[in-house]
């Protein structure tokens, strides 16, 4: 690990200079961007396949966990300054754990871990708790006479309520900064996300908004003059997440994406390691490893696995023995994506009667497809269920939500703006994902069944 020569700045896209200072907590961050477990980040997209819709999206989480550790340190100075009180040790663990928050990613993270079950919260603790990485021995050199990286692995026990969090020794408001309903993480992804897809949906005026932080009760607060913007922030969330996240073209290559995970898999378990290498010949061992059965691959060969990785991997599949396999491989290298019926919206018997019409056509023009394609790829129903913000829930572990500032004390939110509180309801998105050479024979059969009452 090399020394870090203070004070220098990184430029960034969304907040211009991002300062290191010559002082003994930007020493530190900055020795932590520079460990491998961090500059791996460098090849993880933080958007994964949404490039092939909005072709400049493809910046790293690497740029991003570094525009979440300046957010979370203005967060702290605002919040010192409005009256909390934060020890120097607290104040490092605060802004280390924001500056860490994605170091467990895995490549095209959340397609890789819904088929390998490789969970990244778990991986991001690993890597702050291992001896063996440079991270913990960055985190251990900080002050010997604070378990920093246990300090910091509070911030990810999902298991912790906000009086536990107190007694492992962070206020609990502490960790609002770092994961809440307004935090250092929310407010950087829709910015930066925002400028890389080329849209307007996710932006707000970050800078108004940490200025009107106040501190009141133990809380960090949205001061009256800053009540515009939090709402305009809460709508910015809804509006990316229905533009940009939840984009229906998107979402299909991650579904093609799973498919091929979850067919080289398959191919796994059918005919074991050995053989699966005559079929799909070229692939990295460690990814072999990664789908091979119950196999949890260890911390340091998973280090080694980035987007690069699976990228060269589709290249394997593109010339698989596995005709499944090459399909959509090749769909995924030549970007012929699945299509997309989008159902929202219609009742539970026409929601029946699409699926069965799908399958009843699929099974006539399969020959349209690779011999042995899975039919139960297609037609394949996805329902995305989030609300954009959440109001208090007594039984949730640690309170997230946003509290302002009014003319008797402070409200939450969704009480004191009445348009967040439609926020609550869930956005349900009911689709459909089909191979484009079934385009022309499904899209008729769809439209009819959609039609029919109307």
């Amino acid at each position: 690990m090399r020394t870090p020569k203070l004070p220098t700045v990184i430029r960034d896209p969304i907040h211009d200079v991002i300062p290191f200072d010559n002082n003994k907590l930007d020493g530190l961050l900055l020795s932590l961007i520079n460990t491998r477990e961090f500059q791996r980040l460098r090849r993880i997209k933080q958007l994964g396949m949404a490039e092939l819709v909005f072709p400049a999206a493809n910046h790293s989480r690497f740029a991003h966990s570094i525009g979440v550790m300046h957010n979370a340190r203005r967060f702290v100075d605002a919040v010192v300054k409005a009256g909390a009180t934060l020890t120097d040790n607290q104040k490092a663990a605060v802004i280390a754990a924001a500056l860490l928050h994605d170091v467990g990613h895995g490549p095209f993270s959340h397609a890789f871990e819904k088929v390998t079950s490789d969970k990244h919260e778990k991986r991001t603790l690993e890597v702050i708790q291992s001896p063996d990485t440079e991270v913990h021995q960055t985190l251990k050199e900080f002050d010997k006479d604070v378990d920093l990286p246990k300090l910091i692995a509070n911030f990810f026990d999902e298991s912790l309520d906000d009086e536990a969090f107190g007694d492992a020794g962070i206020p609990p408001f502490a960790s609002q900064i770092v994961s809440s309903q307004l935090d250092a993480d929310r407010t950087d992804f829709l910015l930066r996300d925002s400028h890389a897809t080329g849209t307007h949906y996710g932006r707000f005026d970050l800078n108004w908004l940490i200025r009107s932080l106040k501190f009141i009760d133990g809380r960090i607060v949205v001061g009256k003059k800053g009540l515009s913007t939090v709402e305009q922030y809460v709508f910015a969330r809804q509006h990316m997440y229905l533009q940009c996240y939840f984009h229906k073209t998107s979402h299909a290559a991650e579904v093609m994406l799973k498919h091929v995970f979850e067919r080289f898999k398959t191919l796994i378990s059918e005919h074991g390691v050995d053989k699966v290498n005559g079929l799909v010949p070229g692939v990295n061992p460690l990814l072999l490893k990664a789908f091979s059965t119950g196999a949890k691959i260890p911390l340091a060969d998973y280090q080694k696995l980035d987007d690069g990785s699976v990228t060269e991997f589709f290249r394997c599949c593109v010339d698989s023995k596995d005709p499944t396999l090459a399909y959509l491989a090749k769909g995924l290298v030549d970007r012929r994506l699945y299509k997309v019926v989008d159902a929202t919206g219609i009742g539970p018997d026409k929601v029946s009667n699409l699926g069965a019409g799908l399958a009843d056509e699929v099974k006539k023009c399969a020959n349209l497809l690779p011999e042995g394609f899975p039919l139960h790829f297609i037609g394949k129903a996805e329902t995305i269920k989030e609300a954009r913000y959440t109001p208090y829930t007594p039984d949730e572990k640690r309170q997230s939500q946003i509290h302002v500032e009014t003319a008797t004390g402070t409200e939450e939110l969704s009480k004191a703006v009445p348009s967040v509180a439609t926020l609550a309801k869930q956005n349900v998105l009911l689709r459909y994902y089909y191979p484009i050479e079934l385009h022309e024979k499904l899209t008729p059969v769809v439209q009819g069944i959609l039609k029919e009452g109307k």
